[in-house]
């Protein structure tokens, strides 16, 4: 630890996820120290006692993995999260490998979102990206919502609500 950021060492910033009696959790720090490593982790969550050494089921990080604190969304075997260095990552969810990496150009804050087949994440430059939920990268669409977005496009009901530093917009698709 070092203060500033500038240590290697990281929290546990954003929300374990459950899915398959595996836990994946990402780690990073608060966005103020800026970018360094970070590590992403599928631990098998059916084992017991101390499974620091036992439990790591893959591993992704280091150089190809920054501080993060996004919450991954998982489809149809795929694992879909962001860093905070703007990047977007498609990896296989049983192996980690990566399929693709997109970058926003642009801090991202909130994270992943999968509705529909597709994925929604915005950035701090306020785009909103909407990609393909598939194995190969493919944008579909990106928006500029005017102001930063630090939070993770929600759905309900038919309805997309992205959160910008000033306005929350509710975006229907029309009939």
């Amino acid at each position: 630890w070092e203060l500033g950021g500038r240590g290697t060492r990281n929290n546990i910033v954003s929300t374990p996820v459950i899915y398959d009696n595996k836990v994946f959790i990402g780690v990073g720090q608060d966005p103020e120290h800026g970018e360094g490593d970070g590590h992403l982790w599928a631990i098998d969550a059916t084992g017991t006692g101390d499974v620091t050494k036992t439990g790591v089921v893959w591993h992704f990080g280091g150089k190809d993995f920054k501080r993060t604190m996004s919450t991954v969304s998982i489809k149809d075997d795929l694992l879909f999260t962001a860093d905070l260095s703007g990047y977007v990552y498609c990896l296989d969810l049983k192996t980690g490998k990566m399929h693709w990496k997109y970058d926003t150009f642009a801090a991202i804050w909130g994270s992943t979102m999968v509705v529909d087949g597709k994925v929604y994440v915005g950035d701090e430059d306020g785009d909103v990206a909407v990609i393909e939920a598939s194995k190969e990268f493919k944008m579909l669409y990106e928006v500029n919502m005017g102001s930063a977005v630090y939070t993770t496009p929600v759905a309900k009901d038919g309805v997309l609500y992205v959160g910008t530093r000033n306005t929350l917009f509710a975006i229907a698709q029309s009939e």
